[in-house]
C-alpha cells in the first residue's frame, strides 16, 4: 500500500500554534528565572540592610546601657579629681588648712611638674593614660602621729588620688618638748598625686 502524503496545509496552523506556544513557554520560563534571580538579589540586599540596621540598633542600645551603668561613676571620679586636669590648688589649700588645724610647727612642700607614668600594679584603664605629680613633704611635727592625721585630711578633703612612696622619720631632740612651736620629729615624705587623662583629647569637663 503506498504511503499517503501528509497534507501539511491542514497541519500548518496547528504546528504554528504549537511552535508559538513553545516559544512563549520558553520566554515565560526565562522571564520567571530572571525575575527569581532579581528577587533573590533584592532579598539579599534588603536582608543585609536589615542586619546592618539591627546591628547598629543593638550597638546603640549597648552604648546606652553602658552609659547608664558607668556614667554616674565617671562623674563621681571626675568630681573627685581623679579624671581630667590635676587639682593642684585643692592639694595645696588642703595642706595649708590641715597644717593649721593640726598645728604643725613646720610644713614645707615642693610640687614637681606633672609627668606620664606607669602603675606598679596591673590595672585596666582603657584609653586613659596615668599622670603623676611628685610632691616632697618636709614636716616638723610635735608627735609622729600627726603625719597620720595630716594624711587623713588629705584623704578626706583634697581632690584627687595620691600614693605615699616613702616617709623617713628622724628625732629632732632626744628630750620630748610639748612646745607647739618646736618640732620633735622631722618627717620627709614623697607623694605621687595621680590623675587619669584621655590621650590626644581635649580637656575633660562636665
Amino acid at each position: 500500500m503506498a504511503a499517503k502524503k501528509v497534507d501539511w496545509s491542514i497541519l500548518r496552523g496547528t504546528v504554528i500554534v504549537f511552535t508559538v506556544c513553545v516559544l512563549v513557554s520558553i520566554g515565560m520560563l526565562a522571564a520567571s528565572f530572571y525575575f527569581k534571580q532579581n528577587m533573590q538579589r533584592e532579598y539579599q540586599s534588603n536582608h543585609m540592610l536589615f542586619r546592618n540596621a539591627s546591628q547598629q540598633y543593638l550597638a546603640v542600645d549597648e552604648e546606652e546601657r553602658i552609659i547608664e551603668e558607668f556614667y554616674p561613676e565617671f562623674v563621681r571620679l571626675f568630681r573627685a579629681g581623679l579624671l581630667g586636669q590635676e587639682r593642684r590648688l585643692s592639694w595645696l589649700e588642703t595642706l595649708r588648712r590641715a597644717g593649721d588645724a593640726i598645728k604643725i610647727p613646720d610644713l614645707n612642700y615642693k610640687l614637681e611638674a606633672q609627668r606620664e607614668t606607669t602603675l606598679e600594679y596591673e590595672l585596666d584603664i582603657g584609653g586613659y593614660i596615668v599622670r603623676a605629680s611628685a610632691m616632697d613633704l618636709h614636716l616638723g611635727l610635735i608627735h609622729e602621729g600627726d603625719i597620720l592625721r595630716l594624711l587623713d585630711v588629705l584623704d578626706r578633703d583634697a581632690l584627687g588620688q595620691y600614693t605615699v612612696r616613702e616617709c623617713n622619720f628622724s628625732i629632732v631632740d632626744k628630750e620630748f618638748d610639748l612646745d607647739a612651736t618646736r618640732p620633735n620629729v622631722q618627717v620627709d615624705c614623697k607623694l605621687d598625686w595621680l590623675t587619669l587623662d584621655l590621650s590626644g583629647t581635649a580637656e575633660l569637663s562636665l
